[in-house]
């Protein structure tokens, strides 16, 4: 939802500023961080492994990360040269828009019935 505000210009737009992406990313990413976090509590994983399992699941959270960056900028580099890009992208941000909105919705209402 935020960097999809963002590409459109809305944040300047509505706001008068533009968000720096590095620290955007960054809280993003605690928030994405923290939640992964406490879902892995979930699993119950025993105390004699306890660091080697979660050093393996992080680097697997890394690796898979580091391979669908590796796509995306592949079909983003391909998909650029499209004379039709702007008019693509531009609905691409808002169908992310809605998907966010709605995702956000869904885990709000998840988190609301189970507490």
């Amino acid at each position: 939802m935020i960097k999809a505000l963002d590409n459109l210009g809305y944040y300047q737009q509505w706001f008068g500023f533009q968000p720096n992406t590095k620290v955007a990313t960054l809280i993003f990413g605690l928030f994405h961080g923290t939640g992964l976090a406490t879902k892995i509590l979930e699993y119950q994983i025993p105390q004699d492994g306890l660091l080697a399992n979660l050093l393996a699941f992080n680097v697997g959270v890394e690796v898979g990360q580091l391979l669908a960056l590796a796509v995306i900028l592949i079909v983003m580099g391909y998909w650029r040269r499209h004379p039709d890009f702007m008019r693509q992208a531009t609905i691409a941000n808002v169908v992310m828009m809605g998907l966010g909105i709605w995702l956000t919705a869904y885990q709000v209402a998840g988190y609301i019935a189970s507490t």
